[in-house]
């Protein structure tokens, strides 16, 4: 009994330690428990039950060494750990997730080494088999067909169970394959050793494969409810986390000051007018672009914009205004050492167009967003009717898309639309006026995810604000993925 004792715990050993030497290998690091357990159990050779005791010391043993290096590891870049005062609540929840992935490695080299232990019992029982040595009577090796055989139920069940489990956790947990790939690892392995040992068996076959059968249909059936009752959680998790926004933007850029400035830009309209202009009109805000320099005023002086509906030649659009707009230029070079850059202003005596490490920027790009959530699901494959879009829009045309994928609901518009300016500035001054609406759904599976529109238009005006200009404009439909 003592040296069945000791031999148990020399093979666990040495299966731990082969264990602890592939968890330092990529990839295979998922699998180390099992195939450190199914060392034990193979060296073990004493039936499974034994298999599975010499598997379950290989866990203990991996368990421990991977504890050990991670405390050196700890103590190298942290230093000594605090013995007290610590917040309790959290090494109470490290110290129960350290015992349950100590669990886990501990039963998966348990598993393992069942399997270890069934494969070697399977070449010693096969037709002329032997485990003997190389003298045994009739002695040769077991038959390809068995060989095959196990290979195929290994890499069936591995593949149906890694990719079933990775699409049912998808919206539960992140990256799903992760946790599905070795879950998957020791459903192949115990197919193969299984089907192995099956096609292997002698004609004085011990073990009752009826058994064994309904074992591992009652296995299949209690995953395959798992899987369901794991699909009705993600589905449910992917409608509370779905949801629905709009987001309209308009951008007023300037590298020279504006005086007595009115511009009129396409508004989102559907059927009518919308949430989005109201909430516009009642509570926008505008952010200034500033540079980041040093020794540059953040908080250049506020300028007080106006904001209304007003009805025009080309439908109802929004006037945006002010009285004045300051715009500064800054000259800046770029400074470096052995370890960072930045950028430090300068004067524009000291400004050279010619020198690369030096620049200029302004304050003038302005940015006014509202965001409006929609209780139900936005028609991002076809917003034309059913969703807001910009106006107005003349001569829309379908044109390939330049980016995104081939989907069939992925389609791309280019339109005209105007924009109204009136402004005193310099000649030489460039205004960019642009607006942009979108719609999205987003919800989490295996990250976020999910499909938009977008609808842009721009026009870059040079000198004074003279009135009405044709504005460039861009829709963009069906872009993203979709659950149906």
């Amino acid at each position: 009994m003592q040296e069945r004792t000791a031999s148990t715990l020399r093979n666990g050993v040495l299966g731990g330690v082969v264990g602890s030497a592939l968890g330092f290998v990529p990839l295979v690091l998922l699998v180390a428990p099992l195939l450190g357990g199914g060392v034990a159990g193979y060296l073990e050779r004493e039936g499974p039950k034994r298999g599975a005791l010499a598997g379950a010391v290989a866990g203990v043993v991996m368990a421990a060494v991977s504890t050990l290096i991670t405390g050196v590891v700890l103590a190298v870049r942290f230093g000594e750990f605090p013995v007290g005062g610590g917040p309790l609540r959290s090494l109470g929840i490290a110290a129960l997730l350290s015992l349950a992935a100590t669990l886990g490695q501990v039963l998966v080299a348990g598993v393992g080494g069942a399997l270890g232990a069934l494969l070697a019992d399977g070449r010693a029982s096969a037709p002329g088999g032997s485990l003997t040595g190389a003298g045994g009577d009739g002695a040769r090796p077991p038959s390809w067909r068995a060989i095959l055989g196990g290979i195929v139920a290994g890499i069936a069940a591995f593949l149906a169970v890694t990719i079933s489990l990775t699409v049912v956790l998808d919206p539960l947990v992140w990256p799903s394959l992760l946790v599905a790939l070795p879950i998957g690892a020791v459903a192949g392995a115990s197919a193969a050793v299984l089907g192995y040992r099956y096609l292997a068996r002698g004609p004085e076959e011990t073990i009752n494969w009826r058994a064994v059968g309904i074992g591992v249909l009652v296995v299949v059936l209690v995953f395959g409810l798992l899987l369901f009752g794991l699909s009705v959680l993600g589905q449910q998790r992917v409608e509370q986390s779905a949801e629905s926004t709009y987001e309209y933007r308009v951008t007023l850029s300037t590298d020279r000051s504006l005086e007595n400035a009115t511009v009129y830009v396409p508004m989102p309209t559907d059927d009518g007018d919308t949430e989005l202009t109201a909430q516009f009109l009642q509570s926008v805000r505008y952010e200034r672009d500033v540079p980041a320099l040093r020794d540059y005023d953040p908080d250049p002086t506020p300028v007080n914009f106006t904001y209304e509906r007003v009805e025009t030649e080309h439908g109802p659009m929004i006037a945006i205004s002010a009285d004045r707009i300051d715009v500064s230029r800054v000259y800046y070079r770029v400074v470096e050492n052995e370890t960072m850059g930045w950028r430090e202003r300068i004067s524009p005596d000291e400004y050279d167009p010619t020198d690369p490490a030096m620049g200029v920027r302004d304050d003038g790009s302005f940015t006014f967003t509202v965001t409006l959530r929609s209780e139900e699901r936005i028609e991002t494959a076809d917003p034309l009717g059913t969703a807001p879009v910009l106006t107005p829009q003349y001569d829309r045309t379908a044109v390939e898309c330049r980016f995104g994928t081939d989907a069939e609901r992925h389609r791309c518009y280019e339109y005209d639309s105007r924009v109204y300016a009136t402004y005193d500035t310099t000649p030489n001054a460039t205004v960019y006026v642009s607006t942009g609406l979108s719609g999205r759904n987003e919800w989490f599976s295996g990250g976020w995810t999910g499909n938009e529109y977008h609808d842009r238009t721009s026009v870059e005006l040079l000198g004074p604000g003279r009135g009405w200009y044709v504005a460039s404009g861009e829709l963009e439909v069906g872009r993203g993925n979709y659950r149906d």
